[in-house]
Parts: structure tokens; sequence; C-alpha cells
């Protein structure tokens, strides 16, 4: 059965995620790759937390499927911004793939968006889940993937990248309206709390990138490639050294990124799919898988 998702879903919703994810990381990560571990309790309980920032906010695109003893066994969490749709998340158990659960969710999902608006989804290497976003009418993007640590001989000095705050969000959505169509919103409230912000505000140039501790990019959008260039510098620059870390979802419209990881020292691979309708990937932006 499809229903939608209620706050008392949301420990079953972060298992299923959890489990499933885990299993396409250990079936697919390359094998000179560090293995892939299982969602921890400190990334569970931002999961749980965004989870039900989308149940908040974005109901109509919130659903489950039980089987017949009333356990969660696949969910989706899709997110509407202004007219732009994203697919949030989107799991079953493994296990029980392939028996129709995962079309019915993404179509509920997918009433929440309007006909012709613009939609975009951050898509795995599952080919599944590739198969129904293309006949969803989808254009299947293939995406590359920066591996590595960065060279630190190679981090240039870089001015006008400030520390943001919440009083930037006015800032950040005029850039994400100019770069991908929409601004985040409410969901810049919840990253903000998350995730270290940094800010350039010059003139018509404009961006901000949010980073995680180890200082990769959860999400950076820019007016202009050049402003995105000087953003994902910093955030190389503030990478901690304690391991490799990995950039992905870059078209061929990201050679901006690219050319950095190369400058970089990074690897270069080809990892999952931008899958977009009604829009172009936009350059200047690199997606958080979570708030697209």
């Amino acid at each position: 059965m499809i229903r939608p998702m209620t706050y008392d879903d949301v420990p079953a919703v972060d298992s299923v995620t959890a489990e499933a994810f885990y299993a396409l990381d250990l079936a697919t990560r390359p094998a000179d790759w560090p293995p892939p571990q299982r969602r921890d309790a400190a990334r569970a309980a931002l999961w749980r937390t965004r989870i039900a920032h989308l149940i908040t906010h974005d109901s109509p695109g919130c659903w489950v499927a039980e089987d017949n003893a009333g356990d969660v066994i696949g969910v989706v969490a899709a997110l509407k911004r202004e007219r732009l749709w994203g697919l949030s998340t989107y799991a079953v158990r493994p296990g029980i793939q392939a028996q129709g659960l995962g079309r019915q969710l993404l179509d509920a999902a997918l009433s929440y968006a309007e006909p012709d608006a613009p939609a975009y989804i951050c898509a795995s290497h599952d080919p599944r889940a590739v198969r129904r976003y293309a006949l969803a009418g989808f254009t299947m993007h293939p995406t590359m993937l920066l591996y590595g640590s960065p060279r630190r001989s190679a981090l240039p000095t870089l001015s006008g990248i400030r520390e943001g705050s919440a009083d930037d969000i006015e800032l950040m959505d005029a850039a994400d309206r100019t770069t991908r169509g929409a601004g985040h919103g409410v969901d810049h409230i919840m990253m903000v709390e998350q995730f270290r912000l940094i800010v350039v505000d010059d003139g018509e140039r404009r961006g901000y990138a949010y980073l995680y501790d180890s200082g990769r990019p959860y999400l950076l959008s820019a007016t202009d490639d050049e402003t995105a260039s000087r953003l994902l510098w910093e955030a190389l620059a503030q990478t901690t050294g304690g391991g490799p870390i990995d950039i992905g979802y870059l078209t061929a419209g990201h050679r901006w990124a690219v050319d950095i990881g190369m400058q970089a020292g990074l690897e270069l691979h080809n990892r999952g799919y931008l899958a977009v309708r009604g829009m172009q990937p936009p350059s200047a932006y690199l997606p958080s898988g979570h708030f697209l």
C-alpha cells in the first residue's frame, strides 16, 4: 500500500534509506576506494531532521510503501521550491525491489510537480531508478565525480570570500534564481544550522557554498562560473586532510569544476546522472543530493 508519509514514519524512512543506499554503495564502490560506511548516529539524526522538514513543508511530495504487516518498505520524498520540483530521497528496501513499488512511489511524488514546471533529480547509477526517470520524461545527463585529497601546493590565495549567516538568505536565493531558476527558501534555514557557510558578495557577482566539516562542498551556487570557481577553491582550501573527498554530479557544463579538480590533483570518475525535465543542468552550481 502507498500512503502519505507522517512524522511517525521518520525512523523507518531513515532505516530503509540507510539500508538501501549502503547496499548500493557496497555493490558498486570502486575497489580502490575506502569501503562504504553505514550511516552512523550523527548522520541518522541529520537525515531524520531533514525528512521531518520535508514533511512539514512538502507533505504532498512525501510517501511511503507498506507491506501487509504495516512495515515501511519503500519511501520517496520530493520538494517544490517556487516552481522547481526536486526528488530528495527515493528507496525500496533491498530484496523486494523490481516489484513495482518504485514506480508507484515515483508516480506519487511526481503528482506534486506542475506538469510544465522544471524538475531536477540527482540520480544514482542504479539502472532501475534511471529507467524510471527516463520513462517519466527526464533527460539523463551522465555525470562525473572528482575524488581524492587536494594537493595543498596547488591552492591559490583568495580574497573577497567571507563567512555567511542566516542574514544572507535573500542574497543566496537571488543567486539560486540566477543559476537554477528558483531559490531554496525555507531549506536555507535548515542548511545554515547544519553546515558552515561561505559567501561572495561582489556587486553583480554573488554566490555561496555550504561546507561539510571536512571542507567538502555540500551545495554551491553562484551567478557565474568565475564566482563558483572561487568558492570551490576556497572549499578545497578548507579540507582537513583527514582523507579523500568527493564532488559529484558534474556534467560537461561543469568544465570550471573539472579544471579545478585536475589542477588540485583529484581523480575524475564517471558516476551517476543528473535527470532534468523542462530545464538544462545549471552550470555555476553544485547540487545537494537532499535539497537539489
